[in-house]
């Protein structure tokens, strides 16, 4: 994503700097194994029928397995009899499946039968119980947080010697919404924190068994988070090591290894996890665990992801003033144009003063065709006299491009614009979706969306503006730069046309104001040069 991120916007930013440089400047339920909807009709959850050893072989149960669907607080549940397990998730809140099950279970506890106890509104409890061991799971919801305990009563009269080994979490992408957008499975990643970082496995889908593997380092706790969501598992005592093993193309399973219990006969022992399931929110995050804030990155290089999160923050407070998102892009879209604008003009001047010297640089190239040295002697000379710096113009440009960037990962990534509507844009996360079309049309897909046509036509607007006010020189290299003035625009309006409505939408503003300043900049210009 980053690089694709890094193409887009870059060669939008391409077009302004060449051209400008040229031209100008619910209540709990018991349900059998039969499918129980959770939410809403589109959630399906599968049922459970058998139990899988630790090589992915089906086990038969000596118990008629059974799921249960809990309501506790922000939560829909799915729960197995089968080591009582937590199969799947639902957030009530966004309407959203966690493609996750398997939520910090003890695999020693796999095949045990386990029963269903209701507790309280935001809580419940699953119990198992054979000669030996006596084991309670409590499971409570507070907010995000979701606390699982389980209380091992040793009611043997000797010592019982526990493995530890949990299942953090299994990742299931066979549970995704089919309106999850392709391009959003390059932003799937699994991590985990060590004591100095968090260490992340990045574009995490299409599995295969080179997905297996084993690291013995210690770590804090696991997470995996999408473009809007995180589950993050953090056990009482530290990790030991883990082991990913390749069970679907969809589906990756793991492991993780935790001290073991040693119960002495009458002793009751107790492991406990912190699970935190929800959005991808820093505040959220930060008051839900502190450490948890870590998870979320809009980039992997430090600095980028420092200018994402400022803007970031400055949109969230400007959302307390307008709380309409769509109105808080347009006025970002406003206010870093009106930064960067010194910038622009500044750019725009130093490659008027080029262009005047087009001319006499045509007269130097054809006099020193031969000589190489000479002309390059000459051509600074010319820079020198005339007081122009051909470097002056490049880069303010550059200095743009990580607000750009930062941009883009936060219209694209933040979930503040995940079903918000404005307009005739249902949900900014989403293309703006204006018309459906009849039939699929090639690069255009089913749908006819305006705000990336309209981009493109904004910026061959303000390229036409750039080219009338240009000044002359060699036809050839004219000919070539009116070419690309109406190329790029429309290979950018392919590219964006399937991006999220509210990142158009800013680049629609911008471009906008870009085109509408354009003529009056140029004005200021000529009278300078």
């Amino acid at each position: 994503m980053e690089k694709r991120l890094f193409l887009a916007v870059g060669l939008s930013l391409l077009v302004v700097f060449v051209f400008q440089s040229f031209f100008s400047p619910k209540n709990v339920r018991v349900a059998t194994v039969q499918t129980t909807a959770i939410g809403s009709e589109e959630g399906r959850f599968p049922s459970i029928s058998s139990k899988l050893s630790s090589d992915g072989a089906a086990e038969k149960l000596d118990f008629k397995p059974e799921t249960f669907s809990v309501n506790a607080g922000k939560f829909n549940f799915e729960v197995s009899n089968n080591g009582g397990s937590i199969t799947n998730i639902y957030l009530n809140d966004y309407k959203y499946h966690f493609p996750i099950k398997g939520l910090a279970d003890i695999k020693a506890f796999q095949g045990m039968p386990f029963s269903y106890i209701d507790t309280g509104s935001a809580s419940f409890s699953l119990v198992s119980k054979d000669k030996n061991l006596d084991i309670e799971k409590s499971v409570s919801v507070k907010n995000y947080n979701i606390v699982i305990k389980y209380k091992i009563n040793n009611i043997s009269n000797v010592v019982q010697n526990i493995e530890l080994t949990a299942k953090p979490f299994d990742i299931d992408l066979s549970r995704l919404d089919i309106n999850v957008l392709k391009s959003d499975w390059t932003l799937f990643e699994y991590s985990f924190k060590t004591d100095k970082k968090v260490e992340r496995k990045e574009h995490v889908n299409n599995f295969n068994e080179k997905w297996n593997k084993e690291e013995s380092k210690i770590f804090d706790w696991m997470a995996f988070r999408d473009r809007y969501f995180v589950t993050i598992v953090e056990p009482k005592e530290s990790f030991k090591g883990y082991s990913s093993k390749y069970v679907g193309d969809k589906e990756l399973s793991f492991l993780a290894t935790l001290p073991s219990l040693s119960i002495q006969p009458g002793k009751v022992e107790e492991y406990s996890f912190t699970v935190f399931c929800g959005p991808q929110k820093l505040d959220i995050l930060k008051e839900a665990n502190p450490g948890f804030e870590k998870v979320m990155v809009f980039s992997s290089w430090g600095w980028l992801d420092m200018i994402a999160k400022g803007i970031y923050w400055v949109l969230g407070a400007i959302h307390k003033i307008l709380p309409i998102w769509g109105l808080c892009i347009i006025f970002v879209s406003l206010l870093v144009y009106g930064a960067m604008y010194p910038l622009t003009l500044k750019s725009m001047m130093s490659m008027k003063k080029m262009q005047a010297l087009q001319p006499k640089m045509t007269q130097l190239k054809e006099k020193y065709k031969d000589n190489a040295e000479k002309l390059n002697k000459e051509i600074v000379e010319l820079y020198r006299v005339n007081n122009v710096n051909p470097v002056s113009g490049c880069l303010p440009m550059l200095l743009q491009m990580p607000i750009f960037v930062g941009l883009y990962q936060v219209l694209w990534r933040s979930i503040y614009f995940r079903g918000e509507p404005f307009l005739w844009m249902k949900d900014l996360s989403m293309p703006d979706h204006l018309v459906k079309f009849p039939i699929t049309i090639p690069f255009l897909g089913e749908y006819f969306n305006l705000l990336p046509l309209l981009m493109m036509g904004i910026m061959l607007l303000q390229q036409m503006i750039t080219i009338k006010n240009s000044v002359g020189g060699d036809p050839e290299q004219q000919q070539q730069q009116k070419m690309m003035a109406i190329f790029m625009p429309i290979m950018l309006g392919v590219m964006f046309y399937n991006f999220a409505s509210g990142l158009n939408l800013y680049f629609v503003v911008f471009y906008s104001l870009s085109a509408l300043s354009q003529w009056n900049i140029t004005r200021d210009i000529k009278a300078t040069v």
